[in-house]
């Protein structure tokens, strides 16, 4: 598939005079309101009752139509898709008529300052070394992402952001319509001087276009394989994760472009009480629950839509040992936010996080790394698709009526090839926010697929989609009103059911979580960090997380940098805020 085969986006941006009824409409709302995506695939089948044939044990029963009734989405941290799954199918492996926009065909590569050309690659060396790369995190933000998608610096003071910080039009070129994806290794260093100070070798600055073979990742290649996965699936900004994941349950940011520049995150606490995915459940009289590891103390998710949402901290924010309970009861909400944790030993996916060393160590290393390891991520994926596997349920949520939608906020500033397309701004109309951007063209292409029952293993949907999708399909599911023009012109995931019967759980692949090698940060999330384990760095979002906390309840108090310091703000002012367990 040709890199820009569906660079055309959304539809043009709506007038501010559109009707609401036009709005509606758009959204795909009407009187069928829970019955949309059976048309996909013809008519239900009968309810099972009792053993069947067919499988040698009684199964789940099935649907009276193609679909789901519960939506569990799992978000992770800052991975593109060429770097996640670029390599996920094979012409050889593909089906007539089917079509993959990965790296199997075609030339990808960037050209550094030097004039050095580097070609996407699979990582190579110790498996520890490739598991925590790339190693320091690329730039994420919106002038370090125009300088990806480019390859501009404008003005050129912007190559040198730790002495001049950043001015207009922040590396945007005036015509943003045809993004070449060729400045991702210029910008991973200018990055990597701000991180380290130093120049970085081609050694150091081609990690930035490397990525995994489906065997380094086996449970996210397994399970993209076994169901539907989205080749053409974009972020809402191209800018970092605060921006993102906002989008993802009110389809705006407010108008925000970065996490707290110019003045700290105190910005998103002050934003307006504006309708949300969980608000919109909630006056609908459907139930929602956001699910968060409790040694992380409070949940990103809550603090990010506080405005909106902070009355429904105590009530509908738990613990993962609730999700595991929930599932295994069939008590799982009709929308399950799973928040991975992003504090201590991250299992959130995000790069390494560089600081300069502050522990002596024998081998004289000048910098220290917030520890970055993608297999704990394997094995947050492994628990969660096994607790939905799992779910037996004759009578509430199972593994026949749930669907698990995996997905990443941001793509991190890590290569990929797919120019992303334009997008209908949330308020109809092109309106300016931070930085100038006008929230008229989608982040950066993510790794994102789909579990469900009524999915045939091998799909590929090259249908393009972004994180409003998820706001769309609820709402579309239960009848509720849009949140914003964005996520009325998206397309719902419903796009994946192309099977009259579902796959019984017992069919679908096992996988296993994988070793994941004891990390030093792991005690530090359950008792207070001693000696060295104080002075290791937290990282970007876990920094984030706890800005957010201060700016809350420590107004103007410095962000901690170190495992001591978080851990005696998150004790001091975040045990107790969130529910737990029921």
């Amino acid at each position: 598939m040709a890199a820009d085969e569906h660079r055309g986006g959304g539809r043009a941006a709506d007038g501010p005079d559109h009707s609401r009824r036009s709005f509606l409409r758009r959204a795909g709302i009407g009187a069928a309101g829970a019955a949309v995506g059976a048309g996909a695939v013809g008519a239900g089948v009968a309810a099972a009752r009792g053993s069947d044939e067919r499988y040698g044990f009684a199964p789940l029963p099935e649907r009276a139509e193609p679909g789901f009734d519960h939506v569990v989405v799992l978000m992770f941290e800052n991975r593109s898709f060429d770097h996640v799954f670029g390599r996920l199918y094979t012409d050889a492996e593909l089906r007539p008529g089917q079509s993959f926009a990965g790296l199997q065909r075609g030339t990808h590569e960037n050209t550094a300052p030097d004039g050095t050309v580097v070609a996407a690659h699979v990582y190579e060396g110790s498996t520890d070394d490739v598991m925590s790369q790339p190693d320091p995190d690329p730039g994420e933000f919106y002038p370090h992402v125009n300088t990806q998608w480019f390859g501009t610096v404008d003005p050129p003071e912007n190559g040198d952001p730790g002495r001049n910080a950043y001015a207009p039009p922040y590396n945007a070129p005036a015509d943003t319509s045809r993004p070449t994806m060729s400045g991702f290794v210029r910008d991973y260093v200018v990055n990597y001087r701000l991180e380290r100070g130093v120049e970085p070798t081609r050694d150091e600055y081609e990690r930035v276009m490397g990525g995994f073979s489906p065997a380094m990742l086996p449970v996210f290649s397994t399970l993209a394989k076994s169901f539907a996965v989205y080749d053409h699936w974009f972020c809402a900004v191209p800018s970092q994760t605060f921006c993102n994941r906002s989008f993802l349950h009110a389809s705006t940011s407010h108008g925000f472009v970065t996490n707290g520049l110019p003045d700290g995150p105190a910005k998103w606490l002050d934003a307006p009480d504006v309708p949300t995915l969980f608000t919109r459940l909630e006056e609908a009289g459907k139930s929602w629950r956001v699910y968060f590891d409790v040694d992380q103390v409070v949940s990103l998710t809550g603090f990010l839509h506080a405005p909106s949402i902070e009355r429904y901290w105590k009530s509908n924010f738990r613990s993962m040992a609730q999700f595991h309970e929930d599932a295994a009861n069939g008590t799982l909400p009709d929308y399950a936010f799973v928040e991975p944790r992003m504090m201590f030993d991250h299992n959130d996916m995000h790069p390494p996080v560089s600081r300069p060393k502050v522990v002596p160590e024998a081998d004289g290393a000048t910098f220290d790394s917030a520890m970055s390891d993608v297999r704990a991520a394997e094995a947050l994926l492994a628990e969660v698709y096994g607790a939905v596997r799992s779910s037996r349920s004759t009578t509430g949520s199972n593994a026949v009526n749930t669907a698990l939608v995996v997905t990443f906020d941001e793509h991190g500033g890590i290569y990929d090839h797919v120019p992303p397309p334009a997008a209908t701004p949330p308020t109809g109309t092109a309106e300016p926010g931070e930085m100038g951007f006008g929230f008229d063209r989608l982040g950066g292409r993510v790794p994102t697929f789909v579990v469900s029952a009524y999915t045939e293993p091998g799909t590929i949907v090259n249908t393009p989609m972004h994180h409003g999708s998820i706001a769309h399909t609820l709402c579309q599911q239960h009848g509720l009103e849009p949140l914003t023009h964005r996520d009325a012109d998206a397309e719902g995931i419903h796009n994946v059911l192309n099977r009259r019967v579902p796959r019984q759980p017992q069919l679908w692949p096992e996988v296993t979580a994988p070793y994941v090698p004891t990390n030093p940060e792991a005690a530090a999330r359950r008792r207070r960090p001693r000696g060295a384990e104080r002075d290791r760095p937290v990282t970007a979002p876990g920094k984030g997380l706890l800005g957010l906390l201060l700016a809350k309840y420590e107004p103007g108090a410095p962000v901690p940098e170190t495992f001591g310091d978080a851990y005696d703000v998150l004790t001091e002012h975040g045990l107790g805020l969130f529910g737990d367990r029921d």
